[in-house]
């Protein structure tokens, strides 16, 4: 074949070579642009970046509450403030002692910032006057500057519980237990969101286990950073 007639071949290769290039180019630009670069490539001290590495649930809804002072605590009180929140009565027989020892824990490591506070509110407010309140937070030596029992209205709290953290509260049947609850902790940003990471399987969770369930152990390490993660933003 002549020179002459291999001409339009190679016009022809050269325009599918730049349409080609075009399309791998601006592929590569979209895929950085929106994030979608493998995370473990990335430098391991990158800044924290909650929006992107913490999922955004529902906003908690309106709550009023006295605290173990006899100070009203509500969530426009808390807004600026990183939280974690979990629910419990003094009386509990069971989870809820790991559960306030965990989150002293969590409490402790996290005191160095100004803006973070842990919420405990109680399911059994008949029984969970602020006076009683005080009581079990000495046991665990809280500061109640930065961490608050609450007690209030038992419809509302119950409300605020299932429908504004997806956390399980019921009386029992059991007249030896009295209440049930779940052992989760919920993690709160500034805005007044529920936060969270994926679990070990790609999934998100809205809720951390506050205490050694099924073999697992609590997520004290996991909910602390997340917490810090918020409060370095």
């Amino acid at each position: 074949m002549s020179k002459e007639n291999n001409t339009p071949y190679y016009i022809g290769l050269g325009i599918i070579i730049l349409i080609f290039g075009y399309f791998a180019v601006t592929n590569i630009i979209d895929y950085v642009q929106k994030d979608k670069v493998v995370d473990s490539n990335r430098s391991e001290d990158r800044d924290p970046v909650a929006d992107k590495f913490l999922y955004k649930f529902n906003k908690v809804p309106d709550f009023e509450f006295i605290n173990q002072n006899g100070d009203t605590i509500t969530n426009e009180t808390l807004l600026g403030k990183v939280y974690i929140i979990d629910f419990f009565f003094t009386t509990c027989p069971t989870i809820c002692t790991p559960m306030s020892r965990n989150l002293s824990i969590v409490t402790e490591k996290l005191a160095k910032y100004d803006d973070y506070r842990s919420i405990s509110i109680s399911i059994d407010p008949e029984n969970d006057t602020p006076a009683v309140l005080k009581e079990y937070a000495a046991r665990y030596n809280a500061n109640d500057s930065i961490w608050y029992f609450l007690t209030g209205d038992k419809a509302a709290t119950y409300q605020l519980a299932r429908e504004g953290f997806s956390s399980f509260v019921a009386e029992s049947d059991d007249p030896a237990i009295r209440f049930e609850h779940s052992g989760n902790f919920a993690l709160v940003d500034q805005e007044g969101y529920i936060r969270s990471r994926k679990d070990a399987f790609g999934n998100w969770i809205k809720v951390y286990s506050g205490i050694e369930e099924n073999g697992f152990p609590a997520m004290i390490k996991e909910i602390t950073e997340d917490a810090e993660t918020l409060l370095n933003k």
